[in-house]
């Protein structure tokens, strides 16, 4: 596993966890790091979990892997990149995700969040917890893929975040502009 992008350690560990029975969909800001390498490196794996969140099945299949539990996360010497199984049904706010990429690597296939909601994700997180990297991260997302997204779908993505007070609807103004911005804005 030494050598691995995130991506090839990603498709290793979906292939060997899915001869197991168990199906993961890639997630969060790793999920960027998938469409974009370039953009963001994210230093850990988060996957959704869609045949059902079990531990213990999880942690014996990366075993076999070489992972071992350290706290919440999977981490093994071949590899700097640690696994995080976050949830059992991939979420973009209280919004399920049911439709998803199939990224092909040399090391084989994983399933991602489709770019839109990769990037939708990131927002949710700047809007709930102030994240503002991960503003950053969606602000460069939108740069850097201008030419194969649109912004219908990005906003479309975006529609799917709850705006419960006026702090949040500010942050999501604030948002849009930027990434409006973004997507307008010559390479």
């Amino acid at each position: 596993m030494e050598g691995l992008t995130l991506s090839e350690l990603a498709a290793t560990v979906a292939s060997h966890l899915k001869r197991h029975g168990i199906e993961v969909v890639v997630v969060g800001g790793s999920a960027i790091t998938a469409h974009v390498p370039d953009v963001y490196t994210s230093m850990d794996i988060d996957f959704a979990v869609t045949t059902g969140l079990d531990r213990r099945k999880i942690a014996k299949a990366l075993r076999e892997l070489s992972f071992h539990e350290q706290g919440r996360v999977y981490a093994s010497r071949a590899t700097v990149y640690v696994l995080d199984f976050v949830a059992d049904i991939p979420h973009i706010d209280q919004h399920a995700i049911t439709d998803y990429v199939d990224m092909r690597t040399a090391a084989g296939a994983f399933r991602v969040y489709r770019l839109e909601d990769a990037i939708a994700d990131r927002v949710a997180a700047f809007i709930h917890w102030s994240d503002s990297e991960s503003l950053d991260v969606a602000e460069r997302t939108v740069a850097a893929t201008s030419e194969r997204t649109s912004w219908d779908l990005v906003e479309a993505a975006l529609s799917n975040i709850e705006l419960l007070n006026e702090d949040a609807i500010a942050r999501m103004e604030l948002v849009q502009a930027r990434l409006r911005a973004a997507m307008e804005s010559p390479g």
